[in-house]
């Protein structure tokens, strides 16, 4: 199994797009971003379609369309994990976060966060 350490949105963006199996994230600011995507898969398959289907729009509205959606779906929370989601969104891209929501699951033993690949 290959793994490999980030520290910070680049180092993800390339981990994400190699063939590697795990990726630990010793970044505490990225850590957040990416429990939110968690946070958002755990509201079910149409909190995630919310979020695909606004990617496209995220560059006009700046994102003030997402939170309003996931609001509905997840109640205060909602808007705060769209968040973490838009931002991850704008600083790696929409499909690399769309390729977290289908291809990666999230993982923390011992305060130690990680994403590790699905198993096909």
């Amino acid at each position: 199994m290959k793994s490999v350490i980030v520290r910070d949105k680049k180092e993800l963006k390339k981990a994400l797009k190699s063939d590697v199996d795990e990726i630990v994230i010793e970044n505490h600011s990225l850590e957040k971003k990416l429990k939110s995507v968690a946070l958002i898969r755990k509201a079910g398959p149409y909190a995630i379609a919310a979020i695909v289907a606004a990617i496209p729009f995220i560059p006009f509205t700046g994102g003030a369309s997402v939170p309003a959606t996931m609001v509905s779906f997840m109640g205060a929370s909602g808007a705060a994990a769209s968040t973490g989601v838009i931002s991850l969104m704008a600083a790696i891209g929409g499909i690399v976060v769309i390729g977290i929501f289908t291809d990666w699951e999230e993982v923390e033993i011992a305060g130690v966060f990680k994403l590790k690949r699905k198993r096909k």
